[in-house]
Order: C-alpha cells, then sequence, then structure tokens
C-alpha cells in the first residue's frame, strides 16, 4: 500500500495536510502521481523562496518499514487555488 499526500506550505513554513489517499495499487498511484507531475510540470518549483506559499505533493509508503521502495518522491508547485482544486479532485 502507498499514499499520495497533498498538502499546502504556508508563508511561514508551516505544512498543513489538505488530502492524504491510500492506494492499494502502488502501480495506480505511482501513474497518478507521475501524470499530475508531467501534466502541471510548468508550475513546478525545483527551487523557491521560503516565504514562497507552495503546494506539496508526495507519494510515499504507508509506514516507515517498507524501506526497498524507490519510489519515494516529492514534487513542490506554485501555489494557486485552482491548482490545488484540480490536484485534490484528481488525487
Amino acid at each position: 500500500m502507498i499514499d499520495i499526500k497533498l498538502s499546502r506550505i504556508e508563508r511561514t513554513g508551516k505544512e498543513l495536510d489538505v488530502l492524504k489517499k491510500t492506494y492499494e495499487s502502488e502501480e495506480e498511484a505511482i501513474e497518478i502521481y507521475n501524470k499530475l507531475t508531467d501534466e502541471y510540470a510548468e508550475q513546478t518549483l525545483p527551487f523557491f523562496d521560503e516565504d514562497e506559499p507552495l503546494i506539496r505533493l508526495d507519494i510515499m509508503p504507508q509506514s516507515d518499514g517498507d524501506q526497498g521502495n524507490k519510489d519515494l518522491k516529492e514534487c513542490y508547485f506554485e501555489y494557486s487555488d485552482d491548482l490545488m482544486d484540480t490536484l485534490y479532485k484528481r488525487i
């Protein structure tokens, strides 16, 4: 089992969880994560200022015991209400 987590990072740096969804199928979760990061690649931020609001999208194993998982990823997007709503609905 694997989780996709969507969160908002405030200007202060505080992270607020918006959605966490568990998938039985790792392949399905990875496919969704990859589609979202590919489709919205123009809004991703490899580097950002600390006082900038962000959207964070993670894919991770459900427990720390899943050591062999190489699919642990995170992606940061420029914050917008529209993008947050879209990601929320598609997860």
